[in-house]
């Protein structure tokens, strides 16, 4: 069979194989190491793919990766989600939706020390939801809001979504985590109105909490509670933006610094220092064997062509760069009903990237987007990553759907939020362009 015909059947497979729910890694290195065997013979397969993948994988930036797991463990392990919801609440409670507003602005706070979306989800499950619920708001809001505003760890720095965009396009990963700033900050703000508006709309399905403490004493002595937050950011995006620390360097000295708090606040066990361990190692092995799946699938699409014969016919087709940009995002929204967001990278990058290049558009830009728009799939059936690990952590409080239903209109803002980006680059090109050489 021609090579290019043998690509793009391997692409009919990969989505057969997706679709009965054979584990992302296995069907990528399956049909990889398959598709090369029929392209060269099997002793050339044997000496040619783990030289390939050990070269790919043992790029050091990757240990990035590791590091700012393991800070985000230690910070859930040290109370941090707790304490900067507690915050949030003291300053945001009494006004219309201040419950909805303090769980965004406590996502936002824990994205600043974790950079994970799921572990913002299981938390904020257990701490916000039922605190909304005994306000009177509405399950589906309530939940909803909290799988939503995840997402905010994914643009706010340190993000390990971003990290792992860097490495696959070769873009400078500092730049990448300090461009999601302001990003954040977009993402907080129209979230924070629709909540406000919703609330006054709406008052019976988000009502204020009429036991908030509002007293400006109270207040000021609850932002004490936030320094360890504030020390951790210094710690990791303050260096790197400053061009004191590479952000290798930044995520060891944040794991560390997470280490120090977890055991000055008194909550250093034997017990939680194996568990953050633990889990980092988890999560870490997964995230590599899917890095080393999809090489092995994209060693073989470029060997047969599809790649390059794919770029090219998109990049004949002339389309205008805005009708490029949202068939993009309609592209990414859909591939994240079915797969999660690393997966998703991993798979399409090799053929977009060229596209972008080709239509002169800042990959640091684009990272931001395409980071913020694979989340959206983290909260749409029937993948729902973000929602399955509410449901995990909530058990038989609440329906699976009501959550997946709560989470719609979000969506929306979401889409919201990256029009405004497409619109105004500099959002997220402004605070890159100003880092220290």
């Amino acid at each position: 069979m021609d090579p290019i015909y043998l690509g793009f059947a391997s692409g009919i497979v990969l989505l057969i194989l997706i679709v009965i729910r054979v584990p992302i890694a296995f069907a990528l290195t399956g049909i990889g190491v398959a598709g090369l065997a029929s392209i060269m013979n099997l002793d050339q397969v044997i000496a040619y793919v783990p030289h390939q993948i050990y070269s790919r994988t043992a790029d050091f930036t990757f240990t990035a990766i590791t590091l700012f797991l393991l800070m985000g463990y230690f910070a859930f392990y040290a109370g941090i989600t707790d304490e900067a919801y507690d915050v949030a609440r003291a300053w945001v409670g009494r006004v219309p939706g201040g419950l909805g507003l303090a769980t965004v602005a406590g996502c936002a706070l824990f994205a600043a020390s974790a950079g994970s979306s799921l572990g913002e989800c299981a938390a904020m499950s257990k701490i916000a939801v039922p605190e909304m619920r005994k306000s009177g708001y509405s399950p589906r809001l309530a939940t909803g809001l909290v799988a939503s505003a995840g997402g905010l760890a994914v643009v706010i720095p340190p993000s390990v979504i971003m990290v792992i965009y860097g490495v696959l396009t070769e873009q400078s990963v500092g730049k990448l985590l300090v461009a999601g700033i302001l990003p954040g900050v977009l993402y907080f703000s129209v979230f924070a109105v629709a909540i406000v508006l919703f609330a006054i709309i709406w008052p019976d399905l988000a009502p204020i909490e009429k036991k908030a403490v509002s007293s400006w004493t109270h207040r000021l002595n609850s932002l004490s509670k936030i320094w360890e937050i504030a020390l951790l950011f210094t710690v990791t995006i303050g260096g790197i933006y400053a061009g004191l620390v590479t952000p290798t360097e930044g995520a060891a000295l944040g794991a560390f610094t997470a280490v120090l708090l977890t055991f000055f606040k008194g909550r250093l066990s034997w017990t939680i220092f194996k568990s953050a361990i633990l889990e980092t190692v988890s999560a870490s092995a997964i995230i590599f064997m899917l890095f080393m799946a999809a090489d092995v699938f994209t060693m073989f699409l470029n060997l047969t062509g599809v790649l390059q014969v794919s770029t090219a016919w998109l990049i004949d087709l002339d389309l205008s760069r805005a009708v490029l940009f949202w068939a993009l995002i309609l592209f990414f929204v859909v591939m994240g009903s079915f797969l999660d967001a690393i997966s998703i990278m991993l798979v399409s990058l090799p053929l977009i990237m060229p596209i972008i290049e080709a239509q002169n558009l800042s990959p640091i830009w684009f990272g931001v987007i395409m980071c913020m728009i694979v989340e959206i799939g983290c909260i749409t059936p029937p993948m729902g990553l973000n929602v399955y690990v509410m449901k995990a952590a909530m058990g038989k409080s609440i329906d699976l759907n009501d959550i997946f239903i709560g989470a719609l209109p979000f969506v929306v803002l979401q889409l919201i939020i990256v029009a405004i980006l497409y619109i105004f680059p500099e959002i997220a090109l402004w605070l890159p362009s100003m880092m220290s050489k």
